[in-house]
């Protein structure tokens, strides 16, 4: 490929306009860090965040700028970082949910007007999300994301749409994954002749069953449960694991057809965790999927759970996936045609194992502990073990029963040690609820489309702006950035577990 053919992330964004939903949040922020540190010529950015008790301008200021993930950028502008920002950044005060964003009519066209790429990054990742919340955020919202692109004045260049969507779209199918629609995998939905499926009537399906549980239920608390039942009861009818996967299917859907195949890209990253490398290695907002279960064992609540030791745990690096956002927008910005679909994950180029994942887990917590004790309180005591999900439900239903009778001896001899195995039982089965089916794959997910993409860059872009799974050595990434990361930027704030655990047993001796 000659030079006049590559494609180029800092030429495509150059004076382009550009508005980010999600920005507060943990991958919308890293897009915006990357857009703004390493395309400085891009023309303006558009944040769109909620108002409330704080101002969107302060909020953002606040939440987004605030993060420890700007310090590159700040200590490359120095005095002149925030003048950098006014000049790049503006902010819109709205809900993603509310139709047209809750702007006016006047600003809702006149922002249609400036725009030439929309980045979707807004979501609510719950998988046990109330199925009206989810519907809302995940699938609907969209609508306002199409009538942004066509409200744009006739004969004006068209707006370029990249949404951010998941690998575990997927659903329960088997097998290898591809970059394409995805078929459910219970097969109840009808397919289209253009090949997307037909959502209308199973929306539809879903606020009439909303809108019962709201005539039926009139306590707060009761209609929530419901609504959380219902997510989970449709989504694993439908071909789900979750609310989460099921709701961002019926985007990509929604979006496919919505915007008649054209002038979209789907990116869809599998599990993002801290950055390997850019800006700050190992930075990372917030207890994530593979996370939640270091964190619970680190605190000894954990030590079994379900899953398959050969499986694939698709994980990926946060600045992986920003990369390859950038990447998808400049190769829309050059190309109008029909959608794309690409999958940023490492099963392909970098598979690895459930049992290596906790191994090297597990031994740098031995080593590590120490030095991290906003997640360690003291050595780990327990090796984390997995097993079958069938033997995992006869050890914890043997566990409960155990540990109830317990309690109830240890309440009548004064004795607290039962009531936290007890905790840890509960902890371990709420954790297998919600987790359990990513730690169990039965798949594997293909990214050689968007191997392919990167190709299509210079030497040099491929390079700053990677987005190759193959690039790092998981023992590495685990074991000296992603755990210190947590501990750093994670934990953030969180106090020391080990003083606290110093100061518990002070106090029970006294």
């Amino acid at each position: 490929m000659s030079q006049a053919n590559f494609l180029s992330v800092v030429e495509s964004f150059s004076q382009k306009q550009v508005l980010i939903t999600g920005a507060t949040g943990f991958l919308g922020k890293a897009i915006l860090e990357k857009i703004l540190r390493e395309t400085p010529d891009v023309g303006r950015v558009f944040l769109l965040i909620r108002g409330g008790a704080i101002d969107a301008c302060e909020r953002c200021s606040q939440d987004v700028f605030g993060s420890s993930l700007f310090d590159v950028l700040r200590d490359k502008h120095g005095a002149g970082f925030d003048a950098f920002i006014s000049s790049k950044v503006e902010v819109v005060s709205g809900e993603l949910t509310a139709p047209d964003f809750g702007l006016s009519d006047v600003d809702f066209i006149r922002l249609a007007g400036k725009l030439d790429l929309i980045i979707n990054s807004a979501a609510s990742v719950n998988f046990r999300e109330a199925m009206d919340q989810a519907l809302k955020i995940n699938t609907l919202s969209l609508n306002n994301i199409v009538k942004l692109v066509q409200s744009k004045a006739q004969g004006s260049k068209a707006t370029k749409v990249l949404q951010i969507s998941t690998c575990y779209v997927n659903g329960l199918n088997r097998g290898v994954m591809r970059e394409e629609v995805v078929s459910p995998a219970s097969g109840l939905l009808s397919r289209n002749k253009d090949g997307t499926y037909d959502i209308e009537p199973v929306i539809n399906q879903l606020n009439r069953k909303i809108n019962r549980i709201y005539q039926n239920n009139h306590d707060a608390s009761r209609q929530q449960n419901k609504l959380i039942q219902l997510g989970i009861q449709q989504s694993q009818h439908f071909g789900w694991s979750d609310t989460y996967t099921f709701t961002k299917w019926l985007g990509e859907q929604l979006l496919i057809q919505a915007l008649d195949k054209q002038n979209l890209t789907i990116l869809r990253p599998s599990i993002i965790e801290s950055a390997v490398s850019s800006p700050l290695p190992g930075w990372v907002e917030g207890v994530k999927v593979a996370d939640a279960l270091i964190y619970a064992y680190a605190k000894g609540r954990v030590s079994i759970f379900p899953g398959d030791d050969n499986g694939i745990l698709d994980v990926i690096p946060v600045d992986l996936v920003a990369n390859s956002a950038l990447m998808c927008s400049a190769q829309l910005f050059q190309s109008a045609s029909r959608y794309r679909i690409y999958q940023c994950c490492s099963g392909r180029l970098n598979p690895i194992r459930l049992k290596q994942f906790i191994d090297y887990i597990q031994q740098a917590s031995l080593d590590q502990y120490q030095q991290l004790p906003k997640l360690f309180a003291g050595k780990p005591q327990d090796a984390f073990k997995t097993v079958t999900p069938k033997t995992f439900r006869l050890y914890m239903a043997a566990l409960k029963g155990s540990t109830w009778l317990k309690t109830i001896m240890g309440r009548l001899l004064g004795s607290k040690s039962a009531g936290r195995l007890m905790d840890k039982a509960n902890t371990t089965a709420s954790l297998a609820t919600i987790f359990g089916f990513y730690t169990a794959p039965k798949y594997r997910f293909d990214s050689i489309q968007l191997e392919q993409l990167q190709a299509r860059f210079s030497v040099l872009e491929q390079k700053r702006f990677n987005a190759k799974a193959d690039s790092y050595s998981w023992k590495v990434y685990l074991q000296t950035i992603h755990l210190p990361g947590l501990h750093q930027y994670a934990l953030a704030g969180k106090p020391d577990l080990t003083k606290a655990q110093e100061n518990k047993q002070q106090d029970q001796a006294a």
